[in-house]
């Protein structure tokens, strides 16, 4: 049975997730995820087509270390949606609101996260797979600042 403890449980996960991402916590971010060996991928649209745990690792690494495009920004979750596929899987959708907080405030992003598959393990719920939809606004905001949307 779904209960409304998963539903809380999935709800932290999801803003875990950009939580570690906001304090460049790319050990702490992955494990919002299954085992590599569950691992479902993760197309981020803009940012790749991570198909191995590995690789979501490594971008994770550089999109939140020195350089990286995460860096003085705080990544919000929006309109969150939970449904239940089964006691152990669930598919959660949700927006995303990147702003910049370093230097002059602002938002600087906005997408979708889009029928996500989460799933409770032994070490509670975490995510499969995930896909992003950046929204085109990004981009000409990011070709106007003249930066390499696809770090």
């Amino acid at each position: 049975m779904f209960t409304a403890t998963d539903h809380l449980e999935i709800l932290n996960l999801v803003h875990r997730y950009s939580i570690t991402t906001d304090n460049a916590d790319a050990e702490g971010f992955m494990a919002c995820w299954v085992s590599p060996e569950e691992f479902g991928g993760y197309d981020s649209g803009a940012f790749g087509n991570m198909k191995t745990w590995d690789d979501l690792y490594n971008f994770e690494k550089h999109h939140v270390g020195p350089g990286g495009m995460a860096n003085g920004k705080r990544h919000q979750v929006t309109n969150v949606h939970i449904e239940a596929v089964s006691p152990t899987e669930a598919r959660v959708t949700h927006d995303l609101i990147v702003l910049e907080v370093k230097d002059e405030p602002r938002v600087i992003a906005t997408g979708r996260y889009d029928n996500n598959v989460v799933v409770k393990t032994a070490q509670g719920w975490r995510f499969k797979s995930r896909h992003l939809a950046v929204d085109p606004g990004f981009f000409a905001l990011m070709a106007r600042l003249g930066v390499n949307a696809h770090e």
